[in-house]
């Protein structure tokens, strides 16, 4: 009976924390009691490009779906650093529409005003952020600026320090930008791009 009981709790445990776990915000008690069944890592790797997220490559980051939190952008110190952020602004796509928004969890709740688990709900039915979005009468421009305006600290610091030019900073900001706005606006189909950093 009590074996019973306790496969019945671990099962449900894990039922609850998989939707969760998607976007990497399973709570630490789920997060241990599904630790030997868990597939989620502190690292992410986007399978179409390679490229690894903050999740392990970056001090203080929680990475794209990792637990920790979101990604620490003050501790982005190197301008290959901050193509790796640009990259991550991607989101995982390995994580289908929810593409790991664990990191960029506060604007959501800030723009969109739903709980995570409502995000999930309308994630799991198929919408992506921009449909979530006007589906709230909320532009979805408000999410990819609100993202943009989260992760440009680095862009900034780098500035501040010298280590990149305005003209530099401008063009990485677009590029941000341009990684939010797929990301936000993602189809479900097309690839995720590889972001390499500033043409020379």
């Amino acid at each position: 009976m009590k074996i019973r009981k306790a496969v019945a709790a671990l099962t449900l445990s894990v039922s609850l924390a998989l939707p969760l776990a998607a976007c990497g915000t399973a709570d630490d008690s789920a997060t241990a009691s599904t630790s030997t069944t868990s597939t989620e890592s502190t690292t992410s790797t986007d399978s179409t490009s390679g490229t690894t997220g903050f999740g392990g490559g970056m001090p203080g980051g929680g990475g794209q779906g990792g637990p920790g939190g979101s990604v620490d952008v003050s501790a982005v110190t190197t301008e290959e650093q901050l193509v790796e952020l640009i990259q991550d602004a991607y989101g995982d796509p390995g994580l289908d529409l929810h593409r790991g928004h664990q990191p960029v969890q506060d604007v959501l709740d800030e723009v969109l005003g739903i709980s995570h688990e409502e995000l999930h709900v309308r994630m799991d039915a198929g919408q992506g952020l921009a449909e979530v979005a006007e589906d709230l009468g909320v532009d979805p421009q408000e999410l990819i600026d609100g993202m943009v305006a989260e992760y440009g600290v680095a862009i900034d610091t780098l500035l501040a320090d010298g280590t990149i030019t305005r003209e530099e900073a401008d063009q990485y900001l677009a590029d941000l930008e341009t990684a939010f706005e797929f990301r936000v606006t993602w189809d479900g189909e097309e690839a995720t791009p590889t972001y390499s950093g500033l043409d020379t």
